[in-house]
């Protein structure tokens, strides 16, 4: 199972977001999935690489490029 989270309408992300995503993260594991994150703008992506879950996530361009992985 892939889940695809295409973040391109979101301009900003807080704590509460991020947990949110990591809780998502280890359910997707724990069931045999993974997460993959798309679109993120540079403030988003800036969050995620601040905490260092661009380590932890699967993160693409595009909708299209998370599909094709």
């Amino acid at each position: 199972m892939r889940l695809i989270v295409d973040l391109e309408n979101v301009p900003y992300m807080d704590s509460s977001g991020v947990a949110t995503l990591v809780e998502a993260m280890q359910i997707a594991r724990r069931n045999g999935g993974r997460i993959v994150l798309c679109n993120l703008n540079d403030r988003v992506r800036s969050i995620i690489e601040i905490a260092r879950l661009d380590k932890v996530f699967e993160i693409v361009g595009s909708v299209e490029q998370a599909l094709e992985g």
